[in-house]
């Protein structure tokens, strides 16, 4: 594959200034008309006392502003896709998270959980005329301090939604599994949980926090059942690379374990592979140090794999972050990209050294994967005590 040189963020945002322009000199006459995808962005920073924000365009067709799976399916590239983000306004207030009981939240909450694009009507102050990028969540936009919001049209829920919604004796874990066997999309099960929709003891979540939750929550929920299944048939590796992240998942037979290294090569020079993370077969009991979100979207990825083929292995994936990938789009990213370099069939080798051989030679940035990876050395120490 070739590498495609590193673009700047800021090159890209002057480039399209002219779009950008209109959009902010739009949002600056105060009152404004829009539609929301619908989407909202809840930030963590001076928690308990946080930002909700609605997500808006001009544009009518709003859907296609947050739609991370129709993105990967019609061949979206990172430029069009930050570009299209780049374009919204994320109109905001500061709410108590221990307080989602109010008008302003009602309106939020019932706007994040439609169905259909929603019409809005909303009165604006202090305009921020540079789109922010966080580099764990998608670009948001500009933002803008919201004084008023109206709801200009008749939200429609789905049915699951509303069930989740309005069973107030339903835990959130049990709720986020309901909804996910129900198909709804983990996107809108995260944007549910942000908003405080699910669960018995309601709380705002951060819109970060939310995501990690869903993933991780529907991850341990499938692996009960993985782990239910027997051990793969032979060592296998999958490749593939989407919106320039490159994936390198090699699966070898035996009781579920994980464990997700990253490498970064964002200047097209300097390459830099960081500590990975793991679990063995109990699983993990806090939270994962190095690879945040990624860790649970990719486990998610893996698990729904393993489902599908009935069977357990343990399962060491390589991350490699191209400069093609020069803006951070989301942990979606990961997710779908995983989802999407895991459907169809594995390679399957007729021994462990030919799978990890041909994984190596399938990496753009080579690392000595016998020497990093944790779960790999655990796997042969425990061939050499069986075979003592």
């Amino acid at each position: 594959m070739r590498i495609i040189p590193i673009k700047s963020v800021y090159k890209e945002i002057k480039k399209n200034k002219r779009t950008l322009s209109r959009i902010i000199n739009l949002a600056k006459t105060g009152n404004i008309g829009g539609f929301t995808p619908p989407s909202t962005l809840i930030g963590e920073f001076n928690y308990p006392r946080v930002s909700v924000g609605v997500i808006f365009t001009t544009d009518q067709n709003a859907a296609i502003y947050d739609a991370p799976k129709f993105w990967i399916k019609t061949g979206f590239d990172v430029s069009k896709i930050f570009l299209l983000r780049s374009t919204l306004i994320n109109a905001k207030n500061n709410v108590d998270i221990r307080k989602p009981d109010n008008k302003y939240m009602h309106n939020v909450t019932l706007a994040t959980l439609s169905e259909n694009e929603l019409a809005i009507d909303l009165r604006l102050l202090h305009i921020h005329d540079s789109p922010l990028v966080s580099k764990d969540l998608t670009p948001h936009g500009f933002t803008a301090e919201l004084s008023g919001l109206k709801l200009v049209e008749n939200i429609r829920l789905n049915k699951n939604l509303e069930k989740v919604y309005y069973d107030r004796d339903l835990k959130a874990t049990d709720g986020m599994i309901y909804l996910y066997n129900n198909s709804i999309d983990d996107n809108r099960i995260s944007k549910a949980l942000s908003v405080g929709a699910i669960g018995i003891k309601r709380r705002i979540v951060p819109t970060k926090w939310a995501i990690t939750a869903v993933d991780d929550v529907i991850g341990k929920g499938l692996l009960e059942e993985v782990k239910s299944y027997p051990k793969g048939d032979g060592c296998a590796i999958k490749t593939g690379t989407v919106l320039g992240n490159h994936y390198v998942f090699i699966f070898i037979p035996g009781m579920w374990s994980f464990e997700l290294l990253e490498t970064w090569n964002r200047d097209g020079k300097n390459i830099f592979s960081g500590a990975g993370d793991h679990e063995f077969y109990g699983g993990r009991s806090k939270y994962v140090k190095n690879t945040a979100g990624a860790y649970y979207a990719i486990r998610l990825a893996i698990l729904e794999k393993l489902k599908s083929m009935k069977k357990q292995f343990s399962v060491i994936v390589i991350r490699e972050i191209t400069p093609e990938y020069f803006a951070p789009l989301g942990v979606w990213v990961v997710r779908e990209g995983a989802r999407r370099v895991l459907s169809g069939e594995l390679n399957y080798f007729g021994s462990q050294e030919l799978a990890i051989r041909n994984a190596k030679e399938a990496l753009f940035y080579p690392i000595n994967i016998e020497k990093k990876s944790i779960v790999l050395s655990n796997i042969e120490k425990q061939t050499n005590l069986n075979n003592f």
